[in-house]
């Protein structure tokens, strides 16, 4: 049986998406952070400031004490008054992994952040739009794929067993990329030069029948957010709002899901053959 080439490279490759990508990398800080003072009214404040911001740290001083949120109701008395006050729900670290963000965005549209000791930065819905949190997006669903692409191999050792099952038009397909850059003195695997629809049809036959079509509903849509992360589309519509940021959150959600139990999967396949 020939094996995907996985682990461990990938794997600790995966692990250093933890310790590497967090929030620091996106939120915003200090001078660029456009910041309410607590005594101004804050009404006519939010007339003349940030008419693109919908979220602003409120400062005493030098210390954030609340958010003055934009709202279709005009706030009432001065920014103090308007505010919401700051609570630990509010906060996040500047270390924490972007994997763990994306979930808290779930629910609040904001963050403020908390870096060596004092809170001096904002993390918006709109910041899951920045480069990093592409790059982790990206490489989990690549990921997902390669595990998707070792328990093929490992349930079909014969590389006709799995090949055969796919559509005429997709052994075409993949026939055709595997020739072209052989031409080019490449030797990829056959299963490498598979789409993400091909391993996705190919798993969806090792599912349990329960399963079945929340799998291959799951794949559809992360294989559409990998495309739009590839060409670089937006994403996220309308700066992140609630039915949009739920969407990506489920999906990013899913790939977890099934990275987990694709892998358990794997591991079985492992063991019996």
């Amino acid at each position: 049986m020939t094996e995907v080439r996985l682990s461990p490279e990938l794997d600790r490759a995966m692990e250093a998406l933890e310790t590497s990508f967090h929030v620091r990398l996106i939120a915003t800080f200090g001078e660029e952070l456009l910041c309410a003072p607590v005594e101004a009214p804050a009404e006519e404040w939010l007339g003349v400031n940030g008419a693109e911001f919908d979220q602003f740290p409120v400062r005493r001083g030098a210390e954030t004490i609340g958010v003055l949120l934009r709202s279709p109701e005009r706030p009432r008395g001065t920014v103090g008054d308007a505010m919401m006050r700051l609570s630990e729900a509010l906060l996040v670290s500047a270390d924490l992994p972007l994997t763990k963000l994306i979930p808290e965005l779930r629910n609040r549209p904001f963050r403020l952040v908390l870096r060596g000791g004092r809170i001096d930065g904002l993390v918006t819905r709109s910041d899951l739009l920045k480069i990093p949190v592409r790059m982790v997006l990206f490489a989990i669903i690549t990921h997902l794929e390669q595990i998707m692409a070792d328990v093929i191999v490992r349930q079909w050792p014969i590389e006709s067993e799995w090949f055969n099952r796919l559509a005429t038009g997709r052994q075409e397909n993949s026939r055709k990329k595997l020739a072209g850059l052989q031409e080019r003195r490449m030797d990829p695997q056959l299963i490498e030069v598979t789409e993400f629809s091909d391993k996705r049809d190919l798993c969806r036959l090792l599912i349990e029948a329960g399963g079945k079509n929340r799998f291959e509903a799951d794949m559809n849509g992360l294989r559409d957010l990998r495309d739009s992360l590839a060409h670089a589309a937006t994403f996220l519509t309308n700066d992140g709002e609630a039915a949009s940021i739920e969407s990506f959150v489920s999906k990013f959600e899913s790939a977890l899901v099934w990275i987990r139990e694709l892998n358990a999967l794997r591991g079985r396949l492992g063991v019996e053959k």
